[in-house]
């Protein structure tokens, strides 16, 4: 006779299976917006992190460099898709605190 075990259910969205960052409840605060104007007047200039191109052209070329350490992949990261609705919402809820205020 063959013994069956429960199969192991692991979470796609975590497969580590990483301990959350923060709880759902009371730890949680939600404070609306900080800035009262029009989100549609947020303008954003995104540009790459790292532009290997513009570094050419000025003479300092090293893209090869950094591709034949195998970094190819994470400056492509670096340089990938910016949602720019995201960090307009994240902006609009951010709050900015000199050190003095941090540190109290």
């Amino acid at each position: 006779m063959e013994s069956t075990s429960a199969p192991v259910i692991q979470n796609p969205l975590n497969p580590l299976d990483l301990p959350p960052i923060a709880t759902v409840g009371k730890s949680l605060i939600f404070t609306g917006d900080t800035m009262k104007f029009n989100i549609g007047l947020i303008k954003l200039l995104p540009e790459k992190m790292v532009d290997f191109e513009s570094l050419k052209l000025n003479d300092f070329d090293i893209e090869e460099l950094f591709l034949n350490q195998g970094w190819k992949r994470y400056f492509d990261m670096l340089n990938g898709p910016i949602y720019l609705n995201m960090v307009k919402e994240f902006w609009m809820k951010a709050q900015v605190f000199d050190e003095v205020s941090a540190r109290m």
